[in-house]
């Protein structure tokens, strides 16, 4: 066995029995092949709309405040609900905060005052941010109207969305690969060869959320206990959804 050893690396050395002999690597040309970009875009109307407004109560005491703040919330809930039965107010953060006299000069809280004099509490706000998703959203600028009626603050459409994210995407690739897929055949075409089967494909994509568009304009309102909602016409652009893909095409021998 030590003999075939010996032979073995005996084959493998040089002439010069110092150093060993170096690989030979040998490179297959690489297969010719077509690579194009195709873009695609798709619009979807949205059928989702966010409002955020902010809970606000006052009241001499902090428990005051508190309960004016909850009694403002449930108002607006049953408010939007007279329009979409299904929405869901979410609330975020409560905020409890004194109220004093400007003639109170507390510059931060590393150098407090007591509470007497000009700086004697007054009284007390609590605020509570919310949000709202709705599927009406044809009339999200009417519950933003509600909203306010009810006593919250700061109310506003956040923005527009769609539920399905991924079927419009789907819908954005398939335009970007029936794109790259032409280009691909024009060049085939133009310089007479077979274009063969896909190689690669990469691919980027873009959502992008329009701007909404408002128009004031007054709708017939159902007759209610309550005085009818000031109806506001919400006409949102469609979104839109962006896919860009990089094809690699074999060309066909």
């Amino acid at each position: 066995m030590r003999l075939k050893l010996i032979a073995l690396a005996a084959l493998v050395c040089t002439h010069t029995g110092t150093s060993w002999a170096q690989p030979v690597i040998q490179t297959l040309p690489e297969r010719p092949r077509i690579i194009v970009d195709g873009q695609g875009e798709v619009k979807t109307a949205p059928d989702v709309a966010t409002i955020s407004y902010t809970l606000r109560g006052e009241g001499p005491t902090s428990d005051d405040a508190v309960r004016a703040m909850v009694a403002a919330g449930v108002r607006i809930e049953v408010a939007i609900h007279g329009v979409d039965a299904n929405a869901e107010p979410r609330t975020g953060d409560v905020k409890v905060t004194p109220v004093k006299s400007d003639d109170c000069k507390e510059q931060d809280d590393s150098s407090p005052q007591l509470s007497t004099g000009p700086c004697a509490v007054l009284g007390y706000v609590a605020r509570q941010s919310t949000t709202v998703r709705t599927a009406a959203v044809t009339d999200a600028g009417t519950i933003v109207g509600l909203v306010g009626r009810g006593g919250g603050f700061d109310a506003q459409i956040s923005s527009f969305d769609i539920r399905d994210q991924h079927a419009a995407q789907r819908r954005a690739t398939a335009a970007a690969l029936s794109d790259a897929a032409a280009k691909a055949s024009a060049i085939a075409e133009a310089t007479r060869i077979d274009l063969g089967s896909i190689l690669s494909v990469s691919t980027t994509s873009r959502y992008e959320e329009q701007e909404v568009v408002v128009a004031g304009q007054r709708r017939a309102a159902p007759a209610m206990a309550l005085p009818p909602p000031v109806l506001v016409t919400i006409k949102p652009e469609l979104i839109t959804t962006s896919a860009n893909v990089t094809v690699t095409y074999a060309i066909g021998r």
